[in-house]
């Protein structure tokens, strides 16, 4: 009986998780101005640029620059691909990224595109064609 509970409680959080996307681009556009940093923020834009990855001491990162969708800011996206999933990005690509916005003079980065294994903070995806990349991949609605 527990199994089914967790079971049924699992699958709620899953499709709670891929509900509506709701975009963040004012929010990340502020924290910008603002100069703030470690806001859980969801973008909207467009792949500009595809980086090298870098492999630092926190693990490989899948390293793109995103245009937010309607502005002229770029944001560096910094996904960790040892502990999510490395997204099949190309120039161009519109995606939905969710996570943890950090402020720069360049228009900021956002990483912990994942989820977070010390459980500080919200878990983080990349959403590219309909499929959003975590620690588990699934469809958005």
């Amino acid at each position: 009986m527990l199994a089914v509970i967790r079971a049924i409680a699992f699958f709620a959080f899953v499709a709670q998780s891929c509900g509506a996307v709701v975009t963040g681009n004012a929010a990340v556009e502020r924290a910008f101005a603002d100069h703030r940093s470690g806001i859980e923020v969801t973008a909207d834009g467009t792949v500009t640029r595809l980086l090298a990855d870098d492999p630092g001491p926190s693990g490989t990162h899948q390293r793109f620059i995103v245009q937010l969708k309607g502005s002229a800011q770029t944001l560096l996206i910094d996904n960790n691909v040892d502990i999510g999933k490395r997204v099949p990005l190309a120039t161009g690509d519109d995606v939905v990224v969710h996570g943890e916005y950090v402020w720069n003079d360049q228009g900021g980065l956002i990483h912990f595109t994942h989820h977070d294994p010390a459980h500080t903070h919200e878990d983080g995806w990349i959403e590219l064609r309909g499929l959003r990349y975590a620690t588990i991949l699934w469809r958005s609605t």
